[in-house]
């Protein structure tokens, strides 16, 4: 005996047992059928089964129930075919109908999706008795389906919203699938099959779908305006096509065909400024009449423009009181039964204007992040494009300098930058400063030098002021002075990195100088990708010495790290210099408060586009200061530094760097060295010392999250080159900036256990 045997007759049996509660045996033989719960509403529509109450039939007073169901209007379906989906009694069935058996039954055939109109009626003649007459109207069956004008799309991008197959009609059900009561008599304990409930959803050989890669005809699920509406939402919302429009054509014979204008644009209107510059806007926009317009085409447009023109700015979406329009999928039939379809747009009420105010304070400048979110100061009226901008005012940035170093501790401060644009951009005005104060904690001092300890704790400033004239191509024309604490090594690990790991593990790799002066500048910017700059310093310098004990998190057991000295006095010396950058716009900022030598002037910028990239720099100094016996010497020292980003596909690629330096007789703090992060990865920081001439070569291979990389270089002093060193590493990125570094010296003194760092900017 089968356990489904033995389960029915253990439930007779308890049924036996059981005396039949009050009403039961009136109730047991009801030809009712009984569901599910819930099997009679669907998710998300449950209005009317709350709101309409049971249909009531009554005539001169006196209550009548259908004792028949009759449906009229059928075309591909059948009369057992539609009452087997909606749980209806045979045609030939007599048994009066309840109320609420009425009311069901007319939902679940407005649920089915495969009708576009039921319309429900009674018909009660003077003798006979009252039928339930529904005249049905079947949603239109499609044979055939062509899809026209698409450009940039293709026809498959579309069948997932034109066939869209909801909850109703999952493709894993199975036609046969129906759902059985079963009653058990407790009068006798006898097994009953009372009435089949019907299945739940229409059948998928009903209806028109794609499957196993081809179309197959039947009834479009829903209605076909619906079924294009869908279209139209997928193609303006999801896919970003805002000015898309859909039409089609149902000939009587079922054939569909189905047009779609993804969307171009007729003009584009820049308001807000004078026609001159609306015109210089236009240009930076770069959207042109007759281009498919797309949301991420006008967003990317949008934050060119600002980069560009930075003295102005989009106008904020909710600055804009714009009448807003909807659009709606409308029907039109003809006498010969074809049916046309086309997309109409439609006023909606205006926006109410919201008061918002926006404070934010963040950390993206530290970590090299850059928002890429612009305002939209977009709207359209029909199909032309409006531009809203309006003059910039002025931009005051103000950013946490957290400074640990271990000839100052934690030194925090603050840089700040106020810039103040020309709405005519003629003269665009920068001012810049910063401060930071090395705090006395943990008791560090300089053994037996108090003086030396005071004096490492004045407090550091920088001042500037610069001014742009686009005109003449003058991107910087200024001057500093400052007295701060200054470094020579940025392009070997940013300023957050050494930081971070100054204060974690007393490892900076960083040497640190003294610097009292002045720095007056020119850059001209002859093309977007290039400039030239000349800058004239005058400085006076000092040695440090690092802090006793260190203030670090850990090893703050371990000796203090060591501080290189300089040649201490006054130094004069002319810088020249020639930058190149494929991935720079017009109109971005050159220039760091933080300048020198062996930095370039042009930000590193994201390769979001995952183009090939070009960038370097070279620079000449030239000047005098104190040499090794004290007295003052002419120096010149030649830093060049090339880097080229070659992707592959998405995140993989080949990044390469090349770095040469070379020069005569140069003061200690301007001498050549390598080892340590972004230096000869894997050997010690500046384990390699002392040279007048240094060449780098690094190559990473990245895939996706994973890269590989190698350095190479060799030092030259002594009138000698060294051995070449070569490094070998693994990363993973953690972003387009943020990477976990490993990294084996490859020589005699080669170990098995890597040099490791969690880095968070890039310095090439």
């Amino acid at each position: 005996m089968n356990r489904l045997a033995l389960a029915l007759c253990f439930l007779s049996l308890t049924a036996l047992g059981q005396p039949p509660s009050e009403g039961e045996a009136a109730s047991e033989d009801s030809g009712e059928s009984t569901c599910p719960e819930g099997f009679n509403t669907d998710e998300g529509d449950l209005s009317d089964s709350t709101v309409l109450g049971a249909m009531q039939v009554e005539v001169d007073g006196r209550g009548l129930a259908p004792t028949g169901l009759e449906l009229h209007g059928l075309q591909r379906l059948t009369d057992p075919q539609v009452r087997k989906l909606v749980g209806a009694p045979p045609a030939d069935t007599s048994r009066p109908l309840t109320a609420t058996e009425v009311q069901t039954l007319l939902h679940r055939l407005a649920r089915t999706g495969v009708f576009a109109r039921v319309e429900p009626r009674v018909r009660v003649s003077e003798q006979g008795p009252a039928v339930l007459d529904v005249t049905l109207e079947e949603n239109p069956t499609v044979t055939s389906v062509v899809v026209e004008g698409l450009q940039d799309l293709q026809p498959q991008e579309l069948w997932g919203s034109l066939f869209e197959t909801s909850s109703r009609s999952d493709p894993d059900d199975d036609d046969d699938d129906d759902v059985t009561t079963l009653r058990i008599r407790t009068r006798d304990g006898s097994l009953k099959v009372v009435s089949p409930c019907p299945p739940p959803h229409p059948p998928r050989p009903w209806l028109a779908r794609r499957e196993g890669g081809a179309f197959r005809p039947g009834i479009m699920l829903g209605g076909l305006d619906a079924a294009l509406d869908r279209v139209l939402k997928t193609l303006r919302e999801n896919d970003g096509y805002l000015l898309a429009t859909v039409s089609a054509t149902l000939s009587p014979e079922g054939q569909l065909t189905l047009t779609v204008d993804e969307g171009h644009l007729e003009a584009v209107e820049v308001r807000g400024v004078d026609e001159a510059m609306a015109t210089r806007v236009q240009e930076a926009l770069g959207l042109r009449p007759g281009d498919v317009f797309l949301r991420s085409d006008a967003r990317r447009a949008m934050k060119r423009m600002e980069s560009r023109l930075p003295f102005l700015r989009a106008v904020d979406s909710e600055d804009l009181d714009e009448e807003r329009t909807g659009v709606r999928i409308v029907e039109e039939r003809g006498t010969d039964g074809t049916r046309t379809y086309r997309t109409q747009e439609e006023s909606r009420r205006k926006s109410r204007r919201r008061e918002r105010v926006d404070f934010e304070v963040g950390w993206a400048r530290m970590f090299n992040i850059e928002s890429d979110v612009a305002s939209d100061g977009l709207t359209l009226e029909g199909k032309r494009l409006i531009v809203h901008v309006r003059p910039r005012p002025p931009d005051l940035d103000v950013d946490l300098l957290p400074v640990h170093t271990q000839v100052t501790g934690f030194a925090p401060g603050f840089k700040a930058s106020l810039r103040i644009f020309d709405s005519r951009d003629r003269v665009h005005t920068t001012l810049e400063g910063a401060f930071f104060i090395p705090l006395r904690l943990g008791g560090q001092r300089i053994p037996g030098d108090p003086e030396g300890t005071r004096r490492q704790r004045h407090v550091n400033l920088l001042g500037g002021a610069k001014v742009q004239l686009p005109s003449l191509g003058i991107e910087e024309l200024g001057a500093q002075v400052h007295d701060f604490i200054d470094t020579l090594d940025r392009w070997r690990l940013g300023d957050f990195d050494s930081y971070f790991y100054s204060f974690l593990i007393n490892r900076p790799d960083r040497d640190y100088f003294r610097r009292e002066g002045f720095t007056a500048f020119a850059t001209w910017r002859w093309a977007k990708s290039w400039l030239a700059g000349v800058e004239v310093r005058g400085d006076t310098l000092g040695s440090l010495q690092s802090f006793t004990p260190p203030l670090s998190l850990f090893r703050s057991d371990d000796p203090p790290f060591p501080n290189a000295p300089v040649n201490e006095g006054r130094f004069r010396s002319a810088v020249v210099r020639l930058e190149y950058s494929s991935a720079a716009e017009r109109g971005t900022r050159v220039g760091s408060l933080f300048r020198t030598p062996e930095t370039a002037l042009f930000e590193r910028h994201d390769n979001w586009k995952r183009e090939p990239l070009l960038r370097g720099f070279v620079t000449l100094e030239v000047g005098e200061g104190p040499g090794a016996g004290g007295m003052d010497t002419r120096f010149w020292k030649l830093v060049g530094d090339v880097a080229m980003d070659l992707p592959m596909k998405w995140d993989t690629g080949l990044n390469l760097r090349l770095r040469a330096a070379t020069g005569h007789d140069l003061p200690l703090q301007k001498q050549e060295a390598l080892g340590g992060w972004s230096a000869l990865r894997g050997f010690g920081f500046k384990e390699f010392r002392g040279g007048d001439s240094s060449v780098l070569a690094s190559a990473e291979y990245r895939w996706d999250c994973l890269g590989v990389f190698a350095d190479l270089g060799s030092v030259h002093a002594a009138s000698a080159w060294s051995d070449a060193k070569l490094s070998l590493g693994t990363s993973l990125h953690l972003g387009d900036a943020v990477r976990f570094e490993a990294a084996w010296r490859i020589d005699e003194r080669a170990r098995l256990a890597p040099e490791a760092r969690l880095l968070f900017n890039r310095t090439f």
